[in-house]
């Protein structure tokens, strides 16, 4: 039985949507916003997604953006926007972060379990050939923010804002212009890609820093880095050729 997350903050939309999709056949999960959205996909990995495109906490292009981020070379769920007017400007931005397709309110019943069907039998064929699996770059989507877990739930951050990240074991800060640090429960792996597909750079093995940031270079074996904030960044010796190139380019 396919499983489908309804992504929709209208309570009636959501009810309509989950028993004209339980009385087909699926398996039915509903978030009421896109942080609630999140976290199911993390956790129960649908294999289609309905969700709506304005909506409070986290809007369904910024639901999408994350879910890149985290399923990185991984197969997505499929992911159908719901939206009662779409501008051309709209749906060019959702289909750059991978949507598979928009349903447009009010929505035909019989149309839109078609284009489900369609979608699912689709993925199901990728599913099967495993050599036919995507290869993501996270340069492909236009999203200019890191999705990243914390206390107080699910926060997107622009890379533009993000000073440096550093690892201790399991967890990482990252220190932000406004002088706010965000610690994460996951290890700096989890997001040194995403970080190193912007304008960022990795000078030791426990930091990443934004090169926009950089205010001086301080010489030394290895050097230092002294940041907009202040802050001293350990450069080690195997990354100062590669730090001065960059710099040099900036």
């Amino acid at each position: 039985m396919k499983n489908i997350l309804i992504v929709e903050d209208d309570k009636q939309i959501r009810e309509s949507l989950s028993d004209l999709l339980e009385l087909s056949g699926y398996k039915v999960t509903e978030a009421c916003n896109g942080k609630e959205g999140f976290n199911i996909i993390m956790d129960k990995k649908p294999d289609l997604v309905l969700c709506d495109v304005n909506m409070p906490e986290l809007d369904g292009f910024e639901l999408l953006g994350a879910i890149n981020q985290r399923l990185q070379n991984q197969i997505p769920p499929i992911f159908l926007f719901l939206t009662a007017k779409v501008s051309k400007d709209d749906m060019r931005h959702g289909l750059s972060l991978g949507a598979d397709d928009y349903i447009l309110k009010p929505f035909d019943p019989s149309a839109v379990l078609d284009i489900i069907k369609m979608r699912l039998n689709k993925r199901e064929l990728l599913l099967k050939n495993p050599t036919s699996k995507p290869t993501i770059n996270p340069k492909q989507f236009a999203f200019n923010k890191i999705a990243l877990p914390s206390d107080d739930g699910l926060v997107l951050i622009p890379f533009s804002d993000i000073i440096k990240c550093q690892a201790d074991r399991a967890y990482c800060n990252f220190h932000i212009k406004n002088g706010k640090t965000i610690l994460v429960s996951k290890s700096m792996k989890e997001f040194e890609q995403v970080l190193l597909n912007q304008n960022f750079v990795k000078v030791h093995k426990s930091t990443i820093v934004n090169i926009n940031f950089v205010s001086k270079y301080i010489s030394g074996r290895g050097g230092y880095l002294k940041m907009i904030d202040d802050s001293l960044v350990t450069v080690s010796v195997r990354k100062k050729d590669e730090l001065m190139k960059i710099l040099k380019r900036h």
